[in-house]
């Protein structure tokens, strides 16, 4: 069974309607879609049961306080929520994402590899804080600080291969001076640069020796205006 697990509050509610349209034709294998309600109104859930009730989604409640909707706190409780599900195969999609791959061509690959991430051509150095990098016990390890960071809006997990690897994650998404030291913020520059789930998870990864997928599974980005 795969699991995929979308993060979305009212803000990004018209974005997530792209993703859950994405999906037609590419759910091809046994899944269940979470639905992780950080702030959705009643409407918007009736439009996802009703509208969209042909991709049966799961709504799960979870009431986010604005602190970790900006340091991204959010992301780290999923993964572990992941980590903690019955599922064989995991993904968590940002809701300006659009699914690009059948789910069994994704099963496929993710089982060759672990893990399904791709990267940005910005160095890791550069986008992480040094507090972080100083925790995470990279500070030195120049094969990681010149490495392309990974994103962290699209991650596959093949969930009975991840035990060690959902665990670094954890373990240092929730110290607070990995996720969001003091004097960071997101940003892509000076003494404040920091990435903060993202930061975590691609370090954790390259901790783990995954390497970048190079493979187009799913875009980000998607913005939909309002006329």
């Amino acid at each position: 069974m795969f699991g995929i697990f979308i993060p979305v509050d009212s803000n990004y509610f018209i974005h997530c309607q792209g993703l859950l349209f994405s999906f037609k034709l590419l759910l091809d294998t046994p899944h269940e879609i979470n639905i992780v309600d950080m702030g959705l109104t009643n409407k918007e859930k009736e439009i996802i049961n009703t509208h969209f009730s042909f991709l049966k989604c799961k709504i799960i409640n979870k009431p986010t306080p604005v602190k970790e909707k900006n340091n991204y706190k959010f992301k780290i409780d999923i993964i572990e929520l992941m980590f903690k599900s019955n599922y064989e195969y995991t993904i968590i999609l940002d809701a300006k994402d659009h699914l690009k791959a059948k789910l069994s061509e994704i099963q496929e690959k993710v089982k060759l590899s672990k893990v399904l991430i791709n990267d940005i051509k910005n160095i890791e150095k550069e986008w992480t804080h040094n507090t972080c990098l100083e925790t995470m016990g990279v500070i030195n390890n120049e094969k990681i600080l010149n490495s392309f960071q990974y994103q962290s809006n699209n991650v596959v997990f093949h969930n009975p291969k991840c035990k060690e690897i959902f665990e670094t994650i954890l373990l240092y998404g929730n110290n607070i001076n990995c996720l969001s030291p003091n004097g960071s913020s997101k940003s892509f520059s000076g003494d404040s640069r920091h990435r903060q789930d993202q930061s975590v998870i691609s370090i954790s990864l390259k901790l783990h020796n995954i390497d970048a997928t190079f493979w187009e599974y799913s875009t980000y980005h998607n913005t939909i205006y309002k006329l």
